[in-house]
């Protein structure tokens, strides 16, 4: 399953670059997650809970920066989380990439490619897109304020 989001965060470029290469900052302002912790420069390890449809989730895994280019301001991960209690596992990529739009203001592209098996498999791509949607609107909102953004 693949999908694309992307948002405009009011915040320089190499601003934002730099707080979303901070993984333990950056992973706070995604919805339900409890804890990320690294393991190494490369390698986190960390949980999130989330209600998909009727079922909620608590999930633990592990992401692993496959390619974090300053450069370009493009990044890479790999993502591998179980929910022991359903017996579902996700796996997936996903990729991060910047564009400035103005002095102030960058575009923030983030693709997924999900592999979801078990009881997760049974949601249905329509479930999981609005709620990767639902997620990805609060993660925008709270990445402009972790990094600084200026309230209007």
């Amino acid at each position: 399953m693949k999908f694309e989001n992307n948002c405009i965060i009011p915040v320089p470029q190499s601003k934002l670059w730099a707080f979303l290469t901070d993984i333990p900052k950056v992973a706070t302002c995604l919805p339900g997650v409890e804890e990320v912790h690294a393991v190494d420069e490369k390698n986190y390890s960390g949980t999130i809970s989330m209600k998909v449809g009727i079922i909620k989730l608590r999930m633990s895994g592990k992401i692993l920066i496959e390619q974090m280019d300053a450069a370009s301001h493009t990044a890479t991960m790999a993502v591998q989380a179980t929910d022991q209690r359903i017996s579902g596992m996700v796996q997936g990529r996903m990729t991060m990439s910047l564009q400035q739009v103005s002095p102030q203001e960058t575009r923030l592209t983030v693709g997924t490619d999900l592999n979801l098996m078990g009881k997760i498999g049974e949601f249905g791509q329509p479930i999981i897109k609005k709620k990767a949607d639902q997620m990805m609107d609060e993660f925008a909102k709270n990445v402009a304020t972790g990094a600084g953004a200026q309230a209007p």
